[in-house]
């Protein structure tokens, strides 16, 4: 690989981690309000949403587990206030990763279609790992220390996979 291609390979990267942190901005932003919101209009929060059971050694946990915690962290409220978060933030994320990181010009009903298949399999793979490895951190593990640890671990599992995906699903079609 000469150096433009590594330097542009870079740059996509610096854009594509700017990005990046910009959308978990926002969806930091979105799940402090939007569960209190989703609490105060429904009775979702009392209703469990535990989905997937994975049982493995010590592990037996759930792919997606929202147990009920008697406040709006919890529950099916919880699970919901994930889910239209993550929908929004993807609906910002993939117009600017496809025209400003990867600058594509490929048929944006194709890229959508595989983005949205991407972004469910990398979803459900790292909620399969988290389900294996944050009971072990918790049962080991300071909350402090466990919550930074499952946000580095999780983040850097998902940056490594998305950006050679976003390389798949966005590729650089000249323009006729």
């Amino acid at each position: 690989m000469n150096r433009e291609k590594i330097k542009k390979l870079l740059f996509q990267f610096v854009k594509f981690y700017l990005f990046s942190l910009l959308v978990t901005l926002l969806q930091y932003l979105l799940l402090t309000f939007l569960p209190t919101v989703i609490n105060n209009n429904t009775d979702w929060c009392s209703v469990p949403c535990q989905l997937f059971r994975v049982k493995l050694g010590i592990v037996d946990t759930y792919i997606f587990n929202y147990p009920v915690t008697g406040d709006e962290t919890g529950g099916m409220g919880y699970f919901a206030a994930f889910a239209i978060t993550l929908f929004i933030a993807q609906c910002v994320n993939f117009p600017m990763q496809r025209n400003v990181t990867f600058k594509s010009h490929g048929n944006v009903w194709y890229q959508a279609m595989w983005y949205v298949i991407a972004f469910v399999a990398i979803t459900v793979v790292c909620s399969v790992l988290m389900s294996i490895y944050v009971p072990v951190c918790k049962q080991f593990l300071e909350p402090a220390v466990y919550n930074i640890l499952i946000t580095v671990i999780n983040g850097g599992v998902q940056m490594v996979i998305y950006f050679p995906v976003y390389k798949i699903i966005f590729p650089e079609v000249e323009r006729d």
